[in-house]
């Protein structure tokens, strides 16, 4: 079940209450007893595997295109 953060629209207190995702409960303050708002916050959000970094695209197959493509124009001399 997940954790949801209340705050009282009377005090401005603001607690957290494990509920259902399903469930409409009336929650009322737990210090002054007012009525309660469920906030909306930011949510976490874990990036794992590979890929996500640009450190990522470095690593791997040596004979990659683009890293040919750097050698070969760094090597090249230009004549007029």
């Amino acid at each position: 079940m997940p954790l949801y953060k209340y705050r009282c629209s009377n005090c401005g207190y603001e607690f957290t209450i494990l509920h259902s995702m399903n469930e409409k409960p009336d929650i009322t303050c737990e210090l002054c007893g007012g009525k309660a708002e469920k906030m909306i916050g930011k949510v976490g959000i874990s990036f794992k595997g590979s890929g996500f970094y640009l450190t990522d695209s470095k690593k791997g197959n040596s004979n990659s295109p683009l890293k040919d493509n750097k050698n070969e124009t760094s090597n090249e001399k230009v004549t007029n």
